[in-house]
């Protein structure tokens, strides 16, 4: 009989190993981009601090503050935005390198062992270094959620690998079996239910859905000055600040790429520590106490010399002393410590938290405080830089311990006095002249100390000439000042400065805010023709 000669079996089809990382990493980073929209939806729903913002945050206040004030500096109201983008890249970056590892062994096991994994290093290790505690144990949502939406999120992304990986292969070899789309189809929609279903359920179980805040009826004279309306003679100069500045031109400041929503429903502010009586109060009992009013100007302590991140409202709320006495605050106490819905904790010494003057503030220029200001309740303690003034404020623990707060870990001063500041708002500055005489105006303020004079100079302060000082609205706020000067040819520059109440100069030499809030003269250049 013949011989039967047997063909050679066939090889099943492959890849060669750098293609196969290749794809890997291609994967991984698809992947984390499916991850990243999953954070994005949980956030949406469900109100809470997200991985990118605890990394974001947790490298930001471990960023030496020399180096974040000159990245402020530089970049201004980029520099959040531009950091934010930098940890979402550095997570794809992650995300890619992940999957080139999974590329060794492309299975369901793998990428289990690959989202479990990196769960237990986050929630173990990174978010402690990063200073949120295990799991997210020192944020104010707690560990299960934390704990809970980081796995799923991570397991957005193992899914996402695999069935990026199986599509790309399947791409590069044609001689392999289909893409399973119903497969992914399938996996997709329990994903996206998972996320969407944990993200409201834990909204509606921390609070409710967000709420519309209504102003309680305010007699007619709650704003003696409308907010924007014209300074009066002889401060009404072409160019100058409105006295009392309108909510929606106040500045701005805050750590976070997405500032919290707080559902006014769910709300709680909580007094607890070092007091007799520790208190719980939601918004209508906040609002339904003795309730004070005044005129306050924030300034923050990253604005620049002749910068714009200073404004004055008019605020209403219930004083911060009132408060703590009604809990029994034991004053020989250290420290009030502050925290907010978006995890932010400050301190102030327990004397400028009883501070007369001391605000809780609910209302904003005669209506309800924005969601940017600070809803549903912020902080308004006189003579300390806005970043101690805590927005979306949620507890006020005692403390017999030097609390430091999230900025002064990373550098920044813990006492924030109020540097004594003038700004020349008419003329803004490179105008041209004839020579004779010109009005100058603007803005001076020294916090709760006042201002008892302000001075402008024409010749780099060889010479001062007295410019006039309009009162303040109250003790808390700037004011305005005009002076009338002659100038000529020889005139290349403007200067003003300021002394505060008590008087004490402002002070002459140039400092960056960082530490302690920045120093020295505003200067502008004009022309004479």
């Amino acid at each position: 009989m013949a011989e039967t000669i047997q063909a050679p079996p066939i090889p099943e089809p492959g890849l060669p190993e750098y293609n196969a990382r290749r794809i890997g990493f291609t994967a991984g980073v698809v992947a984390a981009g499916v991850m990243l929209i999953a954070i994005a939806i949980l956030r949406a729903l469900s109100g809470v601090l997200s991985l990118p913002e605890i990394v974001a945050e947790g490298l930001l206040v471990n960023m030496p503050g020399a180096l974040f004030s000159a990245v402020l500096d530089a970049l201004q109201h980029s520099a959040k935005p531009l950091f934010y983008v930098t940890v979402g890249v550095g997570m794809l970056i992650v995300g890619g390198l992940l999957g080139r590892w999974y590329a060794n062994d492309p299975s369901g096991r793998q990428a289990i062992k690959i989202v479990v994994g990196v769960w237990l290093v986050f929630g173990l290790g990174v978010y402690t270094v990063l200073g949120a505690g295990i799991f997210g144990q020192h944020l104010q949502a707690g560990p299960i959620w934390h704990g809970l939406s980081l796995l799923i999120v991570l397991g957005v992304y193992g899914l996402a690998l695999y069935h990026a990986y199986n599509a790309l292969v399947r791409r590069a070899v044609p001689a392999l079996p289909d893409f399973n789309r119903r497969l992914f189809l399938r996996d997709l929609a329990a994903a996206l239910v998972v996320t969407a279903g944990a993200g409201a359920l834990w909204r509606m179980i921390s609070g409710g859905e967000s709420a519309s805040i209504t102003a309680a009826p305010a007699p007619a004279s709650a704003v003696p000055i409308a907010a924007g309306s014209p300074n009066p003679a002889p401060f009404d100069l072409k160019g100058m600040v409105p006295e009392v500045t309108p909510s929606d031109d106040f500045y701005t400041v805050s750590k976070n790429f997405i500032d919290p929503n707080v559902a006014v429903g769910g709300w709680k502010l909580k007094i607890e520590g070092l007091v007799d009586r520790p208190m719980e109060l939601n918004y209508e009992q906040l609002t339904a106490l003795p309730a004070s009013d005044g005129y306050y100007t924030l300034m923050c302590i990253s604005n620049e010399i002749g910068g714009d991140l200073w404004g004055n409202a008019y605020w209403r709320g219930v004083k911060l002393k009132y408060l703590l006495e009604q809990a029994g605050v034991h004053t020989d106490a250290v420290k009030a410590m502050f925290s907010a819905a978006d995890d932010y904790k400050d301190s102030v010494k327990l004397d400028r938290a009883l501070h007369p003057d001391a605000l809780l503030a609910w209302e904003m220029n005669g209506e309800p405080l924005k969601r940017e200001h600070g809803a549903p309740a912020r902080l308004l303690i006189p003579g300390i830089y806005g970043m101690k003034n805590v927005k979306w404020l949620t507890g006020i623990t005692i403390v017999d311990t030097d609390f430091k707060g999230f900025w002064q870990n990373q550098g920044w001063d813990d006492a924030a006095p109020y540097q004594t500041e003038a700004r020349i708002d008419a003329p803004r500055g490179r105008e041209s002249f004839a020579p004779g005489a010109i009005s100058v105006g603007g803005i001076a303020f020294a916090g709760d100390r006042g201002i008892s004079a302000v001075e402008v100079s024409t010749d780099s302060g060889v010479t001062w000439q007295p410019a006039a000082v309009k009162p303040g609205l109250s003790a808390n706020t700037w004011q305005l000042w005009r002076a009338d000067i002659s100038v000529d040819k020889s005139v290349k520059q403007i200067q003003v400065r300021a002394t505060d109440g008590l008087g004490r100069p402002q002070v002459r030499q140039l400092n960056a805010p960082f530490p302690a809030g920045a120093t020295g003269y505003h200067t502008i250049t004009i022309a004479v023709a």
